[in-house]
């Protein structure tokens, strides 16, 4: 669970400045006026699809906003924050190019509060990693910005240089982006609190790292480092990629706590639904967790794939509660697998469940 003397030293360094400044690697060096902060691609530059910017600082409070811009061929936004200071999102961070991905990348900590907004056209990846890797042997290094390496390739990684990455938080945050798009979230620990989470028919990526490596997101998985650290989702936390054909949910982790949270993956239309897929050293699913799958038509429902090194344990408020819900509510349709995998699995007052109506398929649970 939380340790409140770690969370209030996080909460007082994440409220140390509330501006944003250009680093000058890029472009000029400049402190830019606010509260609308305009991000235009002359503050940083531009290979091919690819648009770099670089920050010393970058805060967000209450009533703020961030807007990049920049042309429509751009397919993703890039930006670095330099300066040795935590980031603060408590405003909107918007990007008006059509479709483009955006990437956040700040090694010296990330918090997104409780009025943060999202209004991007594409995909959403914070992280406190060092560096991203793109192909082609290009590099852009947020710890040290000399070795970057700026190119027109995609990303395909993030890279981090040290056994202890800075924290990423998210406090009372409600994100959305829009439907089919990836969240991502990488960093050391991972603490979500109050938050709301939602990617229709997309995919959301969570992982927290405690040694030097990289982080890879491919079409189907989530590859990080084999020494994690922890991730604590709570105070009834909902993660939704519901939509037509379900979305994914990927958690990777060293101790996973997910406390009175919702992880839900409902499959639309005729379809087949996706997965949950978490991977730690020790899961627990605590205070009434519910991981649902469900599918509301002919496809098939979303599989739950737990998977823990040491252990896995389910408790719950009462016996009502179903903490793993696999169901099929539309007549033919096939409800998703559940698969446990731990030395020791431990279920305390709840139902593990996969039920259907009509000639629909429950599947079984394995252990």
């Amino acid at each position: 669970m939380k340790t409140p003397l770690f969370f209030l030293l996080l909460i007082i360094s994440f409220a140390t400045t509330a501006q944003i400044t250009t680093d000058g690697t890029l472009g000029p060096q400049l402190n830019l006026p606010g509260p609308d902060y305009q991000i235009g691609p002359d503050l940083g530059q531009q290979r091919g699809g690819n648009l770099f910017h670089s920050f010393k600082d970058f805060n967000l409070q209450r009533l703020e906003s961030a807007t990049f811009s920049g042309p429509n061929h751009i397919q993703n936004v890039i930006s670095r924050v330099t300066g040795g200071n935590p980031s603060t999102i408590d405003g909107l961070f918007r990007s008006t190019i059509p479709g483009a991905d955006v990437y956040f990348l700040n090694p010296y900590g990330i918090m997104f509060g409780p009025n943060a907004q999202l209004d991007v056209q594409g995909s959403f990846h914070a992280s406190t990693a060092d560096y991203l890797r793109l192909g082609e042997g290009g590099r852009f290094d947020a710890r040290n910005p000399s070795d970057s390496l700026l190119t027109v390739a995609p990303i395909e990684s993030f890279g981090f240089l040290t056994n202890l990455p800075a924290p990423l938080a998210i406090d009372g945050s409600q994100l959305a982006i829009d439907d089919g798009e990836t969240f991502s979230f990488s960093g050391g620990n991972l603490s979500i609190t109050s938050a709301q989470i939602k990617v229709s028919a997309g995919r959301i990526n969570l992982a927290s790292i405690q040694e030097i490596g990289e982080v890879i997101p491919t079409f189907d998985n989530f590859v990080v480092p084999s020494l994690r650290g922890n991730i604590t989702i709570s105070e009834q936390s909902q993660f939704d990629v519901s939509g037509e054909g379900g979305g994914s949910i990927f958690i990777r982790g060293g101790q996973i706590i997910i406390d009175d949270s919702t992880l839900k993956a409902h499959t639309l239309g005729n379809q087949d639904g996706q997965q949950i897929d978490i991977q730690g050293v020790d899961i627990a699913l605590t205070q009434g967790t519910q991981l649902s799958s469900q599918t509301q038509s002919g496809g098939r429902g979303a599989n739950i794939h737990l998977q823990a090194l040491d252990s896995i344990a389910i408790t719950g408020k009462d016996v009502q509660t179903n903490s793993l819900l696999s169901q099929a509510t539309e007549i033919g349709g096939n409800a998703g697998h559940i698969w446990l995998q731990a030395k020791n699995i431990t279920i305390t007052d709840n139902t593990i469940e996969s039920k259907t109506q009509g000639s629909g398929q429950g599947w079984t649970f394995d252990i």
